[in-house]
């Protein structure tokens, strides 16, 4: 008996084990106000992000002032940046999609909506 139950906690263990968790943080992105410096990071932890397969796309005008890229070759896609000083009102969106390696088919879709005052 003591057997089987060192074998069923064992198997629980190895299960529980193999799951991973993706997050993406922060959940809302703090509100920007017009002619003020405005740095925002997203993280995107939890194993590396795929780089060829990652999109990123908005609806944030170039005129605006602020840019949303990855914040550095070395980090890519597991942490961008939304920087700049925006110029002028309005309410725009921030759509990122990643697949990561080894994750199966684990995804994190996730929309921003990034506020300028």
């Amino acid at each position: 008996m003591k057997k089987y139950l060192i074998v069923i906690l064992f198997f629980i263990l190895c299960i529980s084990g193999c799951g991973k968790k993706y997050t993406i943080t922060p959940d809302v992105l703090p509100v920007a106000h017009v002619n003020q410096e405005y740095r925002q990071l997203v993280h995107i932890s939890g194993g590396k992000v795929i780089d060829k397969y990652a999109e990123l796309t908005t609806d944030i005008p170039e005129d605006l002032g602020v840019t949303v890229e990855p914040e550095n070759d070395l980090s890519r896609y597991n942490i961008i940046e939304i920087k700049g000083k925006p110029k002028y009102k309005g309410t725009f969106f921030i759509k990122i999609w990643a697949g990561f390696y080894a994750g199966g088919n684990s995804e994190i879709d996730k929309t921003y909506i990034f506020k300028v005052e």
